[in-house]
Formats: structure tokens, sequence, C-alpha cells
């Protein structure tokens, strides 16, 4: 009897310390893989062959953690953040407008830059990759004006984008680089093509969101939209939505629109500062203190 219970006695000390070294052993494995993949990000993406190049559709460097384990996107591109102290609900006016450019810089953005100081406002654009000499000088002019410019894409595919979590940080650091290095100025906003659910992004949209926030990026969507991306969308059309909008939104309005050449956006811009300035708003240029509308994640059956 005695026998038998010093077995059982055994083998339960056993099951304990095999229940207590089993996580340590996990902890220290995970702890050296870890600091091995910190290592080849920072020789290979940060200072190797695959930094970053602007002007280049290459992801290689985000092959590199596809095959490592869960959320090591979070070590790609570090430099790519935020400095972020929350948002100040209180000093935003309920009936504040903010307007917002998609897409450029194009040949629409010195015509709307004219407007918007014609009318004493500013806005927001946020922006794509460019390569050319025109273009700088157009995001430079954003910036020196006062306005804001927010990150939207470097090469705003869709399918290469949203193929993946670290597609899209890789994109999105080039898009950053290329805002930064013309202006002198690093972005804090990002304004996701399609916006932050989209019927591409629907298997990485939440752990999408989450990164950009915990880099202390904020994500804008919009609540508003003149629709003038829509074909056979007229001057016309594009200002009764935006004043409809408006004057359904509860609080800020955020207006989505393009900088992309349309003429009749350019018809319609003047009409629509002019009629919501009648009627007691004000326009601002969003910054990160600016509590955003965030598109609501759909609930699963």
């Amino acid at each position: 009897m005695k026998k038998s219970v010093r077995f059982w006695r055994r083998m339960l000390i056993a099951c304990i310390l095999a229940l207590i070294a089993l996580p340590c052993g996990g902890v220290v494995l995970l702890s050296l893989q870890n600091a091995k993949l910190r290592d080849e990000i920072e020789t290979r993406v940060i200072g190797g062959d695959d930094a970053v190049t602007i002007g280049t559709t290459s992801y290689d460097a985000a092959s590199i953690v596809r095959q490592k384990p869960l959320l090591s996107y979070q070590l790609l591109y570090p430099e790519m953040k935020a400095s972020f102290s929350g948002f100040n609900d209180d000093l935003v006016n309920p009936k504040t407008v903010f307007l917002t450019f998609d897409d450029g810089p194009s040949t629409s953005t010195l015509p709307i830059l004219d407007i918007l100081k014609k009318h004493g406002i500013h806005a927001t654009f946020f922006v794509n990759g460019k390569s050319s000499v025109f273009a700088s000088s157009w995001l430079k002019q954003i910036a020196k004006d006062g306005n804001t410019i927010g990150m939207h894409s470097y090469t705003h595919q869709y399918s290469l984008i949203y193929a993946s979590v670290e597609n899209c940080i890789e994109d999105l650091n080039k898009n950053y680089l290329y805002i930064k290095n013309t202006t002198a100025i690093a972005p804090t906003l990002v304004r996701f093509p399609g916006g932050s659910i989209n019927t591409y992004n629907l298997k990485i949209y939440p752990p999408l969101c989450a990164e950009m926030l915990r880099r202390g990026l904020i994500y804008c969507d919009w609540n508003v939209s003149a629709g003038d991306a829509i074909k056979d969308a007229t001057s016309e059309s594009m200002l009764e939505n935006v004043l409809n909008g408006v004057k359904l939104c509860w609080g800020p309005a955020f207006v989505l629109m393009h900088d992309n050449g349309n003429a009749d956006l350019l018809k319609a811009l003047p009409q629509i500062i002019e009629r919501l300035q009648a009627e007691g708003y004000t326009f601002a240029a969003l910054d990160n203190t600016v509590r955003p509308p965030m598109f609501v994640y759909p609930e699963e059956n």
C-alpha cells in the first residue's frame, strides 16, 4: 500500500514539474525565435538589400515575415508610426465640415488649392505615390498652403495591397516615405483605399486596423460622399449629395471627394463651400486630435 502511494505521489510530482517546464520551455523558444526574427528584419529590411525602394512595387521585404510567428508584421518598418495622445472631442464644433480629397496629387490639385485659398479654408489630402516632378511640386504646395496630408496608398492596387497585412503595411510605408521625403512632414493619418472595410480586405481588416492604431496612426473613413467617382456624376449631383449629407450628420461632417482631374468637382466645390458657409458651417483640416468616422465591424452570424 505504501509503495502504491509513493508511486502515485511521484507521478503527481512529475506531472506538476512537466506542466511547469513545458510553458517555460515554450517561452524560451519563442524568445529565441523572436530575437532571430528581429535580427533578420533589421538586417534585410531596414539596412539590407531588401530595404524599401521608392518607385517600385516589389514586396520582397514582407515575405520575410510571412513564414514567421503570428503578429510578426509588427516588426516591419518600425519608423512608420506617430505620436498619439488622444482625441479632443470638446474642441470640435458639431457644425464643422472636413473636406477630404483622395488619390492626388493630380492636375486638379492646384485648382482645388486656389478654391480653398479664395474661401479662406483648409482641407485634407489623402495621397497616392507619384513619381513625377510635377506631382512632387503639387504635394509640397498642399503642405505649404497649410493643408493636411495623409496616406492613402502607394500603388492603389487593391488586389496587391489587400493580399495580406504585410503587403498593406509595405505599401503604406512607401507612401509614408514618399510624403515625408517630399514635404519633410511625417503623416499621422491614413485612409485605406475603399475605406477601412471593403470587399477586398474582409479577411484582414481587423488586424490591419488594429496595427495602424498600435502604431499611433489614425485611419479615417467618411460619413458624407460627394459621389464624384460615380459614373455620370454631375456638378449638380455632387452639390446635392454633399449638402444633404452634411445636414444629416449629427456631428462634424467628413466629406469624401477625389483629387483626380474631375472638372465637374471643380465646378461644384465653390458652391459647396459657399452654401455651407451661408448656413453657419465652418471648415477645417484634419489632424490626429480629431475623432474621425471609423466603419463599424460587421457582426458575424
